[in-house]
C-alpha cells in the first residue's frame, strides 16, 4: 500500500517520546537485524503506540493465554533503503522481464523508497509497527504466511476472497478488528502491517493532520526540549 500517496498530509508533531519496546511485556524478535539488514536488536516506537498495544493486549490476548510478537517498529531511513534494495534485487532476479517502472510499481506495493526527502517512510515516524501474536508456548497463530511474505496472499483480505486456511482468515478478521476498534489503521496488502499517529494513517482515517513527524534517531529524539503531546485526533 505504499504506493498510497500520504506525503501531502501536513504534520503537527506531538513531540510523543520514544520507547524501548523490550521494556515492555512483549515479545521482541528483531527480524531486520537477525537478517543483517540493521545493525542494531533495539526495538523503538512511540509510548502512545506502546501504551495502546498494552492496553490490547492485556484486554484481548492475555485471557486467552497470548502476547504481542513484535517485528519491526520504527525504523531508519538506512534499514528502509536496506530493505527496499534487498526485495527490487529479490524481485528483479525472478522477473527478469520487467522493466524499471515495472519493478518500481512492483517493489512500491510494499516498501516506501527511501531516498525521496519529500516522503517520509511510515516506520521512520515511529507510528508504524509490524506484529504477530504467539500463544502461551511462544508459537505463532497462523496468520497464513511468514512475517515479510510479499506476495498476493499477504493481504489482509486475501482469505475473504480465496478459498483456503480458515484458521488465518479467522486470525486475520479477529486481529483486525482488535487493532482497528483501538484506533489503528491497516495495510490491505500486509496483514501484520499497522499505523498510528502518522500520514499514512490520517490518509486512511481521513484525519485533517498527521501528528507523528519523521525520527532520525530515538535517543536523539528523546532529549530534544518537547511539549505536552497533543492527544486531540487520538
Amino acid at each position: 500500500m505504499t504506493n498510497l500517496a500520504f506525503e501531502h498530509i501536513p504534520i503537527q508533531e506531538n513531540f510523543d517520546p520514544m520507547v524501548n519496546l523490550a521494556d515492555y511485556p512483549f515479545v521482541c524478535a528483531p527480524m531486520y537485524h537477525e537478517w543483517n539488514l540493521s545493525d542494531t536488536p533495539d526495538l523503538w516506537t512511540r509510548k502512545m503506540i506502546a501504551d495502546m498495544l498494552l492496553k490490547i493486549q492485556k484486554e484481548h490476548l492475555e485471557p486467552l493465554g497470548r502476547k504481542f510478537k513484535i517485528w519491526d517498529p520504527w525504523r531508519s531511513r538506512v534499514v528502509q533503503n536496506n530493505i527496499y534494495q534487498k526485495f527490487w534485487d529479490d524481485l528483479a532476479a525472478k522477473n527478469q522481464d520487467w522493466d524499471e517502472e515495472k519493478l518500481t510499481f512492483e517493489v512500491g506495493v510494499f516498501v516506501t523508497r527511501a531516498d525521496n526527502k519529500e516522503r517520509i517512510p511510515p516506520h521512520a515516524s515511529g507510528g508504524s509497527i509490524d506484529l504477530t501474536v504467539v500463544d502461551s508456548d511462544g508459537n505463532e497463530l497462523d496468520f497464513g504466511t511468514e512475517f515479510d511474505h510479499f506476495g498476493p496472499e499477504s493481504a489482509t483480505n486475501y482469505f475473504e476472497e480465496n478459498d483456503g486456511n480458515i484458521t488465518a482468515r479467522d486470525n486475520r478478521r479477529w486481529l483486525h478488528k482488535i487493532m482497528t476498534d483501538a484506533g489503528f489503521g491497516t495495510d490491505p496488502d500486509e496483514w501484520w502491517h499497522f499505523d498510528f499517529g502518522n500520514q499514512k494513517w490520517a490518509v486512511q482515517l481521513k484525519k485533517p493532520f498527521a501528528f507523528f513527524g519523521e525520527v532520525t534517531d530515538p535517543v536523539d529524539f528523546n532529549s530534544k526540549p518537547r511539549q505536552e503531546p497533543n492527544h486531540a485526533l487520538a
